[in-house]
């Protein structure tokens, strides 16, 4: 029987940037009653590991969005594991209002784009022994994926790290803090920079469509307004409007050809058209304005896996993971280029290894389901494919291809069970409809594999 392997690769998500953070303080103190708060516990621990003393320091100098854009997220996750931390009581923690008036002193933005060597001139002027920063990564299902960095002040070097991932809780308050904006516009219509917070909130929010408009009156309005082109570019990636988010982009990098993370989201653009080149051009030069950008070497990484190069593709995914050492995704992109070139032992051991990180992470569990395949290792394919299943029941593919190694062992009732469930998700998938059939011929029971092709076929031919 021919059997169909989807294969999940997982490739980096668009980042984002965070900017001033607003309000965010309430937003950090109506979390601390729920359950959710423990992650912020558990993120904090991990960060003050071997860091004690009385008469030591330590600041939470942001959290960005690694593509630039303008958000109010950071805000809000430094904010609550700076609480944590105070709980703790381990260390005196600097409050946020401090860090604000040395932001605004440097002319950093709250919770910007800050790297180890920026923390340690803040560091240094709040007066503290550690720092920490890091990035944060969208998520489908109002998530972000936290990685997070204690930060030597004197040395300048990364001392712990955590991961995690965290729920977006707090987007009632932005939904009121966005209503509370458009009443303030309807009093002026001429203020560009209120249209461009009005976008970064939609934004926020997912609503991309909104969001470009917003951005758009607002360069209107002010065509100068670089973080408007910038929101703008943002959400034209979002959107998959791939040629106007590089116009927007471009326009900036004209201005600021120092602007390493406009050339980070033109690489996503450039990626997303298929043009593998010109995003390593991108990822390159950011590279050589911050030689520490893990993301970028990730990234670069990815354009380099597609085009086939995957020895290039490997030493970039160990170089993000050797500067941030607890980067899951860059981890599972290394596996599957390994895997790409057979060696599956390599590709479980960087599968486990990202699992490790990120127990919760579908893709991982489902392509080293894929290299146990490979390795004729059915069990334990059929294994990942169930924790897989059971972290995101509407995962269409493990059940794909978990059905698939049924079938391949003979247990055709399992695998139509797994099939018809896929088809039950995304039922203008052809290649599921083609598997289930070849399924219900090996059962004999022809007519339902007759319906299936009928529908396979239709579904070709759209």
């Amino acid at each position: 029987m021919n059997i169909i392997i989807i294969f999940a690769m997982i490739f980096t998500p668009m980042f984002a940037q965070a900017g001033p953070a607003k309000d965010v303080k309430q937003q950090a103190s109506q979390a601390e009653s729920t359950p959710k708060t423990n992650a912020y516990k558990l993120i904090a621990d991990e960060l003050l590991k071997d860091c004690t003393g009385a008469d030591k320091a330590i600041a939470v100098v942001g959290f960005s969005y690694s593509d630039g854009r303008d958000s109010r997220d950071g805000g809000v996750v430094a904010e609550r594991i700076t609480t944590e931390l105070v709980k703790i009581k381990k260390l005196k923690v600097v409050e946020r209002k401090e860090i604000e008036k040395v932001f605004s002193e440097l002319k950093f933005q709250l919770s910007g784009a800050i790297n180890p060597d920026s923390a340690k001139e803040v560091g240094k002027m709040l007066g503290v022994d550690w720092v920490i920063l890091g990035t944060l990564t969208e998520l489908p299902d109002k998530r972000l994926e936290l990685n997070a960095r204690t930060v030597g002040v004197e040395s300048g070097e990364i001392i712990n790290a955590a991961f995690a991932r965290i729920e977006k809780d707090w987007l009632d308050q932005y939904r009121e803090l966005l209503e509370e904006q458009n009443k303030a516009i309807g009093k002026n219509q001429k203020d560009a920079q209120a249209f461009y917070e009005q976008g970064t909130m939609y934004a926020d929010l997912g609503e991309y469509d909104n969001a470009a408009t917003s951005f758009g009156i607002a360069i209107s309005i002010n065509p100068t307004h670089l973080e408007a082109y910038y929101g703008r570019g943002h959400a034209y990636c979002e959107k998959g409007e791939y040629d106007k988010a590089i116009e927007d982009l471009s326009k900036i990098i004209a201005i600021d050809p120092k602007l390493a993370e406009a050339y980070n989201t033109r690489g996503h653009a450039y990626i997303g058209k298929g043009e593998y080149d010109t995003a390593i051009e991108d990822f390159s030069k950011v590279i050589l304005i911050d030689p520490k950008h893990a993301e970028a070497y990730n990234n670069r990484g990815v354009a380099y896996r597609a085009k086939g190069e995957y020895d290039k593709a490997i030493e970039d995914f160990s170089k993000a993971i050797a500067i941030n050492p607890k980067f899951a995704m860059a981890c599972s992109n290394r596996g599957s280029v390994y895997h790409a070139k057979g060696e599956y032992d390599k590709a479980i051991e960087n599968y486990s290894r990202a699992i490790a990180i990120d127990p919760k992470y579908v893709g991982s569990y489902n392509n080293r389901g894929l290299a146990y395949i490979g390795m004729g290792e059915h069990d334990k394919a059929i294994e990942d494919y169930s924790k897989a299943i059971a972290i995101d029941p509407k995962l269409a593919v493990a059940y794909v291809n978990r059905g698939n190694v049924y079938s391949t062992k003979g247990e055709y009732d399992e695998a139509i069970e797994d099939f018809s469930k896929a088809i039950e998700i995304d039922p203008e998938v052809a290649a599921v409809y083609a598997v289930r059939w070849e399924a219900y011929r090996a059962k004999g029971e022809y007519e339902k594999a007759a319906a299936d092709e009928v529908k396979y076929r239709s579904l070709i031919k759209k």
